[in-house]
């Protein structure tokens, strides 16, 4: 049974529920000028479509307690955090990337990763519940706040004037390298055979409602992100 404070899970779900609501309305939004109503709203329902499968999915997987058998080879929730980082990818190339990347601006695209920061805030809390290992934490080895506080100061200096090329380049791989790192720590701090780090508490919490949402849906908001910027970057 896990043990986590009500302010936590209700942070975690309003997060998810501001970045939902924002990929609606950024999708709603993204049409060319003078795009028909209907078209629009066709848009709308597709956008909220994939968001009611994307967290009903994942809501369901956790509720069936097959990610909490972590000694099963492969382990479910290696599973479950592939196939969603596959469909993120797919969804970023999809039309709704396209007319996402076509539709908002870059300063919009970069700023977005400013969500970073309330995740860590976040995430830096369960750790003082004991819910949470250090090293998934900025007290240990997770540096992924600074893809917060760089994605928020390079995106207002791109809503006011497009910064060179290089800096969006950097930020972009910077961010990316960033998120790859906490997802390997919190990969390595699960009761896996590919467990590296010994120290308790293990990371199974991701492994129930609400926080299942934290690989399922915050990690892949960050890494749909930047694959929208670097198509951004592909056609500019």
């Amino acid at each position: 049974m896990l043990h986590v404070s009500s302010l936590a899970q209700a942070t975690i779900i309003a997060l998810v529920a501001v970045l939902a609501l924002l990929f609606i309305v950024g999708v709603r939004n993204s049409g060319e000028r003078g795009e028909a109503g209907s078209t629009s709203s066709r848009w709308t329902v597709i956008a909220i479509l994939v968001v009611a499968v994307w967290l009903g999915g994942s809501t369901l997987i956790a509720e069936s307690g097959i990610l909490r058998e972590f000694n099963r080879r492969p382990p479910p929730f290696l599973l479950m955090a592939l196939g969603f980082t596959l469909a993120t990818a797919a969804l970023a190339f999809s039309p709704v990337g396209t007319r996402l990347v076509k539709g908002i601006g870059i300063g919009w695209l970069i700023g977005f990763q400013a969500f970073r920061i309330p995740v860590e805030l976040w995430l830096h809390s369960l750790y003082q519940e004991g819910v949470v290992p250090v090293q998934m934490t900025y007290s240990g080895r997770n540096f992924d706040i600074v893809s917060g506080i760089l994605g928020l100061a390079l995106g207002l200096w791109a809503m006011k004037r497009q910064p060179p090329r290089w800096t969006i380049w950097l930020f972009n791989l910077i961010g990316l390298a960033l998120l790859i790192n906490i997802v390997t720590v919190a990969i390595l701090s699960a009761p896996t055979p590919l467990r590296q780090f010994f120290n308790e508490p293990a990371n199974t919490f991701v492994a129930y409602w609400p926080f299942v949402w934290l690989p399922a849906f915050l990690v892949q908001a960050a890494w749909f992100g930047h694959l929208l910027v670097f198509r951004w970057l592909q056609h500019r």
